[in-house]
């Protein structure tokens, strides 16, 4: 595969409007390499027992991992690329064995960003996954070490066994830097309001402007197996407090359903997430993540600064990727390109 790592970093640079930094270009390299070497011993790798062989792109938030998958997707031909949460819905829910064997094989590389087990059913279901590939190419992104992805002491021996096929089967690339490229960026205060008293009269002035209704409406969604109200619809626009959303029982493909409804969503009165409410954390991240994958345009309001939102035990890590998405999505760059 010529020119690989060319074609990155000039989508990087001309379609993305960046100037790649030193680790993408480093794993750009890397990429190349792996693919070349797998395509040159394709014919040999079906007689041994190795059947899958993957990219593992690890680092911490705001390095450019995401970014770098994604142009991989752009200039990769038979290429598919997922979110992991929306990667393990469509294994666990939307394919028949017969289905699933179809769309492996139509896949010559897939590619998985955010890539993130929080659960064991997660974790066999990825391991089952992995043991049913036979010549795709597998690269990932996470914030995770290979090494260091899930680990449940009730079920210590089918940890150990994923991560000795990460750890034996995925080319490690680590991107390090000092810098979140995200949190660079100057922050929309037209759209976010971080602890601000006049947080509801500025929403209110806002919705007005972008909503394309002033009546409002509850609209009704339906996904497999589940229904549910949203309040607050003007339009294309959803305007909805933080607890009435989030104590709802929803989802990643919920919130999927949420995103491609309305482009402009409003959040107003985030409060301070303690360990008593993990469940409203979980499904925040999810939502971020969604909104930030679909290009939506969120305006938020906290009753707390931006760094004292989540003050619990259990998303720590996970939530220092959220806060920099946030950051992103609030930026006047993300909001002027997107809205």
């Amino acid at each position: 595969m010529p020119n690989l790592s060319s074609k990155l970093i000039d989508y990087l640079k001309y379609q993305n409007n960046l100037k790649p930094n030193k680790c993408q270009i480093n794993a750009s390299k890397v990429i190349e390499d792996v693919i070349k070497k797998r395509n040159l011993n394709s014919l040999l790798l079906n007689f041994i027992s190795k059947k899958y062989f993957g990219i593992y792109i690890h680092g911490p938030v705001g390095t450019g991992k995401s970014v770098l998958i994604k142009a991989l997707h752009f200039v990769l031909p038979r290429s598919d690329f997922f979110h992991f949460s929306d990667f393990i819905f469509h294994l666990q829910f939307q394919t028949t064995k017969k289905n699933q064997k179809q769309f492996l094989k139509a896949s010559k590389v897939i590619l998985i960003d955010e890539f993130f087990i929080n659960n064991l059913t997660n974790l066999i279901i990825f391991k089952k996954f992995l043991e049913s590939l036979k010549n795709q190419i597998i690269v990932i992104t996470s914030n995770k070490k290979p090494g260091n992805i899930y680990f449940d002491p009730v079920n210590k021996d089918v940890c150990e066994k994923l991560k000795k096929i990460m750890l034996k089967n995925f080319y490690e690339v680590k991107m390090v830097s000092n810098i979140d490229y995200r949190s660079r960026k100057k922050v929309n205060d037209k759209f976010f309001f971080f602890k601000d008293t006049e947080s509801k009269k500025k929403q209110n002035l806002l919705r007005k402007k972008i909503a394309s209704s002033s009546k409002v409406l509850t609209v009704n969604l339906k996904r497999r197996g589940y229904n549910f109200n949203i309040e607050g619809v003007y339009g294309n626009t959803l305007d909805i407090n933080f607890e009435k959303l989030f104590k709802k029982n929803l989802v990643f493909q919920d919130f999927e359903l949420i995103s491609k409804k309305w482009k402009f969503i409003i959040i107003r009165d985030m409060p301070q997430i303690n360990k008593n409410s993990e469940d409203l954390i979980s499904r925040f991240i999810s939502f971020i993540d969604v909104l930030y994958e679909n290009k939506n345009i969120l305006s938020l309001s906290t009753k707390v600064k931006l760094d004292k939102l989540y003050i619990g035990e259990k998303k720590v890590f996970e939530f220092k990727r959220t806060i920099s998405r946030l950051k992103e999505i609030a930026s006047n760059t993300y909001i002027e390109k997107y809205k």
